[in-house]
């Protein structure tokens, strides 16, 4: 029986569910119904050289405990894992993903895409964050208005650093 791993991760609103597998020298990686055939060179730390399907990538991968950003070819995903659907109860108040955006890691502020007193919906791109040679676009965890900004382009931020306070 082939020994393989099986992730689920949230990209923005979709749920995908990713399964690796070794072949060989290689690795069988499945995301969806979609089917690659990849090899991996570690590069720097937090940096992986791509084969897929015969094309070459080079990959920067930073991973927080709840998400891993992976950058290749100028473009940023953002893999969140799955979270559990919220109560009811929970719709309004201090649910864990709504009232703020956080820093998911420590960088500089590139730009900042909304103003005090914007409404925004959930998944909307408020800051674009620069962290490890990465272009990380931080989105609003629920729908509402922006309170207060607690940051300003150009400015150096800590991980869990409150960047957005939003209130529904």
């Amino acid at each position: 029986m082939p020994i393989h791993k099986q992730f689920t991760y949230q990209i923005g609103e979709q749920q995908k569910t990713v399964t690796i597998e070794p072949v060989g020298d290689r690795f069988r990686v499945r995301v969806g119904e979609v089917e690659y055939i990849v090899s991996v060179r570690q590069g720097e730390p937090d940096q992986l050289d791509l084969e897929v399907d015969g094309q070459q990538w080079q990959a920067v991968v930073a991973r927080t405990p709840a998400r891993h950003y992976v950058a290749v070819a100028g473009e940023t995903w953002e893999l969140e894992k799955p979270r559990p659907q919220r109560s009811k109860s929970h719709a309004h108040g201090s649910a864990p993903d709504t009232g703020s955006l956080t820093a998911t890691m420590p960088g500089l502020v590139r730009e900042i895409l909304v103003a005090e007193g914007s409404e925004v919906g959930r998944g909307d791109t408020l800051v674009v964050l620069e962290a490890m040679k990465m272009e990380l676009r931080l989105t609003a965890p629920s729908a509402g208005r922006v309170r207060r900004l607690h940051c300003a382009a150009g400015q150096v931020v800590e991980r869990g650093q409150v960047l957005v306070e939003i209130e529904e």
